[in-house]
């Protein structure tokens, strides 16, 4: 936590070279207080875990930006990812340039009117600040685009919208229980039999584990050429 917080003045110049405004720079950053709170939540003291400093190493190296709801990350497309694009039409290699999409915690809903601003504030902002990036597609890796959702939330949802957004990535069948766990319950070690039932959310990510199934990270892409 200390190392990040030594780091927050040089992050802060390197900004105001490339011209980004200071809000984007204060909202960016504010995941360091994120992560925090989510040590937290599930430990009951102060710090920062070492994956959630991992995390924050995009932020501090001028990665990642967040732009209202979203946050955005200059990538180039994995291998499975330019597999998927290039087999629904859109011709392009592992390694192009792309934004990874992310969702932050403790921003609110996810509503389409939220979305529909980052995007366009963000097509905005990479357009000024890295015109040379030139980002082909935007894509998302997320439990949030796990297909099963469909099954178990309300098509109006704002979850249901998002992903709407996206056109069908690769098929991952890795199972990934313990990410919605973590970021709906707050401790992915939480056994399913231990899992609230107050939220559609709630119910639909600990139902289908105590069911016996599995969840799945989703991923998605759409064209970020206007």
């Amino acid at each position: 936590m200390y190392a990040f917080l030594v780091a927050v003045p040089h992050v802060r110049a390197a900004h105001r070279e490339l011209g980004v405004p200071g809000d984007i720079t204060r909202m960016t950053l504010t995941d360091l207080g994120r992560g925090m709170a989510l040590h937290r939540r599930r430990y009951g003291r102060g710090g920062l875990g070492a994956r959630q400093a991992h995390w924050l190493t995009r932020h501090f190296c001028g990665r990642l930006y967040q732009l209202g709801r979203l946050q955005y990350e200059l990538a180039g497309l994995g291998t499975r990812t330019a597999q998927a694009i290039t087999g629904a039409g859109t011709e392009v290699a592992a390694g192009t340039p792309s934004l990874n999409l992310h969702i932050p915690d403790f921003l609110g809903p996810l509503t389409p009117a939220a979305c529909d601003r980052s995007v366009l504030r963000a097509r905005e902002f990479f357009a000024r600040y890295f015109p040379d990036e030139k980002p082909v597609v935007a894509t998302c890796h997320s439990w949030l685009l796990d297909p099963q959702l469909r099954r178990h939330l309300p098509a109006d949802s704002n979850i249901i919208r998002f992903q709407e957004r996206f056109r069908p990535g690769w098929d991952d069948r890795e199972p990934a229980d313990t990410t919605p766990v973590a970021f709906v319950f707050g401790d992915p070690d939480l056994p399913p039999s231990d899992l609230p039932r107050r939220t559609s959310l709630e119910r639909a990510v600990g139902d289908l584990l105590r069911a016996g199934g599995h969840w799945y990270t989703g991923h998605g892409w759409f064209p970020w050429e206007r």
